[in-house]
């Protein structure tokens, strides 16, 4: 059932990142993706404090991050290299995230705020796979 749930979590990681991209490729090649991109980032700007959320959620990640980092380098001897290798996935998707969103605005990017919402769903299911790495990782250290 783990494989099974992390394999599901690496899908809709890779097509998250992939409907980053296709949005953004979209949003300048065709018109009509592009004034249908300006309707919504105008409508999500109005109807919602846009920028307060993305700060809350880039926080969020940013911590839980660190966090989840820390714990690793504490059971860093009862891990393997596919752990390591989550957390450097891990920080490097939230990093992306927090810096594109951080630089970019919707001034520079059409697609600002769909690319955003993506990034950000991958950076999140890679915390959430690498906590869970992390977890079980210590499950093992207490089975020993």
């Amino acid at each position: 059932m783990r494989k099974a749930g992390y394999i599901l979590a690496v899908i809709i990681e890779a097509a998250a990142l992939a409907g980053a991209w296709i949005v953004n490729y979209f949003a300048t090649k065709k018109m009509g993706m592009a004034r249908y991109v300006i309707y919504k980032n105008q409508t999500w700007e109005r109807e919602y404090p846009m920028e307060v959320l993305q700060n809350t959620v880039i926080a969020v990640l940013v911590v839980s991050t660190v966090l989840l980092f820390l714990a690793f380098f504490r059971k860093r001897r009862y891990s393997g290299k596919w752990t390591l290798a989550m957390n450097a996935g891990m920080i490097t998707l939230t990093s992306v995230y927090a810096g594109y969103s951080l630089v970019s605005s919707t001034e520079t990017m059409r697609a600002y705020w769909f690319v955003s919402l993506f990034l950000g769903i991958a950076a999140a299911i890679q915390v959430i796979k690498t906590g869970a790495a992390n977890l079980l990782c210590g499950e093992k250290m207490n089975e020993k």
